[in-house]
Order: C-alpha cells, then structure tokens, then sequence
C-alpha cells in the first residue's frame, strides 16, 4: 500500500471559555479569550508544514449547540486553507455540537469541496481520502445527532473487510466509561476491535491516551487546547505517518496556545518572605523555559516545614501573597492564578497539647483524627459533602489537589495555629 501521514485532532471547542481562572488583566484576557482559535490556526499551520495528506477532526469543533459565528467564520477560513494546499478534511460532530441542534450560520456550500463533514447521525457514511487520483484510505464517520447520544455508534461501523484498502474510523465515544467525561456513546475497547477498522480516530476525551497501539490502533489525542487547571500539560494533535498496517508512526505534536501547570514547591528550607519569593520564581522559570512561547497560568502549592510559615500565612490572609508573587514574574508571560499555602510551622506540639485550651484540644484532635485512615476520610467527605449537593462549586472542586485526608487534616491545623497566633498578635 502507498504510505501517506494525517493529522487527528479532536476537542476543538472553538471559541470557548476558560473556567476556573481567576480575574487577569486586559493583555491576558483577550490572550486567553483567542487560545483556541489561535491553537486552531498552530492545527492548519502544522497540517500545511508537516506536509499531511488529509486532518481528521473528531468531533466537539465547537463547544456549543449555539455556534458562535467568529468560530464558525475562523473554521471555514482554516478548511480553505487547507484546500488550497491539497489536504483534505474530515469531521464530525459530538456532543456538544451535535447535528440535530442548535444553530448555525454555515451553509454546506460554504464548505471546500475538500472538506468532509458526516453530518450524518443514523448510519456511517464512508468517504475516501485521496491523492493524486489514488485512494490512500477509507474513513468512516458519524456524528452524534443530539448531545446526550446514549446508542453505542461503534457497533454501526462495517465488521467485515472486502478490500485491502486503509479503513480510519471516526467517532466521539467514550470507550470503557473514562472518568470525568460524560458516558455519551458508550462503547468497550472489545467492540472497536470487532470491527474492520486499521485505525480509531477518537474524541471526546481530554486527555491523550493511546488504548491500543496495533490492529487496530485506537487513539484519543486530547484536547486542542487546555480551558482549566484539571488540563494540565502539553494540548495538542497527533501526527500519524502510515507505512502499512503494522508500521504506523505516531508524534505529538503540541499546539495550544495557553499551558496550564500546578506546581508543588518545597519551602522547607526557606527562613524568609525573600527567600520563598526567590524558590517560586525559580520553579516558574524552569517551567516557563520548557512552554515558551506560549502563556503560563499556574498555580502554586507552597509545601513543608518553614520559619517564614507565619509570614506567608499572613500575607496570604491579608490577600497581599499573590500580588507579591506576581510582582517576581515576567509580565504577560506568565499568570499566577493562585497561591496556595500548605506550608507547617516550627511548633513543639506536644508542648501545645499540654498547654491547655483551645490550641491542645486542636492538636489532641489532629492526632485522634490521623491515628485511623478512617476517621480522617471520613472527616474529608463530611467537609465536601455540602459543597457536592449543588452545582455552585464545580469548578473549584474539580481543581482540588489530590492530597490525601491526613494530609488535609495536618494543614488545617497548621492553617488555624496560625491565624489563632496571628489574632493574639492583634
């Protein structure tokens, strides 16, 4: 078979919103506002570069039924773009675009020739990729036709082989019920290799997961883009270069435009303000280096046993410690969304648990609390429990740190040690 290369992406969501992000100034805004429109055109730019013969796009172009016309405009542009260069273009849609919703101001004839939309919900539709007059593959393709698709699409898509042609399957699914994504389109990873398909163009999942690297490779790339601090890491598409069935290359190619990160920085040997300010901009640094030139937006998790403790929950307190910090970092580089202490004093606790008062009982409560995993756990889920009944806090609560319930048990305490001596200060 000839050899030819394409590019999957999928999880475009066009246009779409940042969540989680706290207030940033005007620069960064409208940089965070154009991310993944911007991230769209690093996609057509790397198709052209990379010299593809076609870009398969699995579903959730936009992020709404509601389509916004700049990200429809900005679409079309890079489908022409495209054409104009030779390389063809799949797609379809998932759930939040489906077919059957929503509005849009497109018309099929606005679309190149080149381009490829399975506008289709009820049957696959297949189509071949060509070059030169010569089929390279066939691509299968379906679209969801409402945004909550409960029907297993993968079992619509053909079993049997009756040629020796290159089958690419395009679908939005979720493939063994992936955590944190809704369940639309379900399907196992048994049913996908049922079928007579050399490669599963996914999407839906945020994150890149290779789920089977041969006969068939089954691949999620993740998203173009990252929108909140549970998408950390490098966003992007992957490159695939096809020799024959059994050598398939595959590259990440990294194209976001913002990069979020959440760093854990040990303050532990730091003995002022000065000298945590000097660690948090070192760490920074070395990540801003490995990001350029894209946007960081990070956030800071200031751990271990300090004297400058005190200080920082101080200046944490008065809301002066994340002005501070971002006074230290290269302007519109970098945003430092948040500032988290997790840090522990220098205190003798046995000597507080026998000084009586509200402080040992404090610390006599900290220590029946760690001696069992269950007490501790519980005490956690007790805590977020409210906070899980509503849909208010959905976005912090999915940003939460993965620190296990001993641990939030010993930071609380260090926390409310320190505000105790901070109002006996007063």
């Amino acid at each position: 078979m000839t050899s030819f290369r394409f590019i999957h992406a999928a999880d475009l969501h066009l246009d779409t919103p940042f969540t989680g992000v706290g207030k940033v100034n005007a620069a960064l805004q409208q940089k965070l506002q154009d991310a993944s429109l911007a991230a769209f055109d690093n996609l057509i730019g790397a198709a052209v570069r990379h010299g593809v013969d076609f870009v398969l796009l699995a579903g959730d172009i936009y992020d709404g039924a509601e389509r916004g016309v700049r990200a429809q405009a900005r679409f079309v542009e890079g489908l022409r773009q495209l054409d104009r260069n030779g390389i063809q273009c799949f797609f379809i849609h998932g759930n939040h675009d489906p077919v059957s919703e929503g509005w849009s101001a497109l018309r099929a004839e606005d679309l190149p020739a080149s381009a490829v939309l399975f506008d289709q919900s009820d049957a696959v539709r297949v189509v071949p990729a060509v070059r030169d007059g010569e089929i390279l593959a066939l691509v299968h393709g379906i679209s969801f036709r409402s945004r909550t698709e409960a029907r297993n699409l993968s079992l619509l898509f053909p079993e049997n082989r009756r040629d020796g042609q290159f089958h690419i399957g395009l679908l939005h699914c979720n493939v063994g019920g992936q955590a944190g994504h809704d369940n639309y389109a379900p399907c196992t990873l048994e049913d996908l290799c049922s079928r007579a398909i050399d490669y599963w163009a996914l999407g839906h999942i945020h994150e890149r997961m290779v789920l089977r690297s041969a006969d068939p490779l089954v691949l999620y790339p993740g998203n173009l883009q990252a929108r909140r601090f549970d998408e950390c890491g490098p966003k992007g598409a992957t490159l695939i270069r096809v020799n024959d069935r059994s050598r398939i290359e595959m590259e990440m190619l990294p194209l976001d435009e913002v990069r979020f990160a959440q760093l854990n920085i040990d303050v532990s040997g730091c003995n002022s303000l000065d000298a945590v300010f000097a660690a948090c901009a070192s760490s920074i640094a070395l990540t801003l280096a490995q990001v350029r030139p894209r946007l960081l937006v990070t956030r800071l998790r200031l751990r271990g046993q300090s004297v400058a403790h005190h200080d920082l929950l101080k200046a944490d307190v008065q809301g002066q410690l994340v002005p501070a910090l971002r006074d230290q970092l290269p302007e519109n580089a970098v945003w430092l969304d948040q500032a988290i202490v997790a840090t522990v004093p220098f205190v003798d606790r046995v000597e507080v648990g026998r000084s009586g008062g509200f402080e040992a009982a404090l610390v006599q409560l900290t220590d029946a609390l760690n001696a069992s995993d269950n007490d501790s756990f519980d005490l956690q889920k007790k805590v977020r429990a409210p906070l899980l009944n509503g849909t208010r806090f959905d976005d912090f609560l999915s940003d939460l740190q993965p620190i296990t319930a001993r641990e939030a048990v010993v930071q609380a305490e260090a926390r409310l040690l320190g505000l105790m001596e901070m109002e006996g200060e007063e």
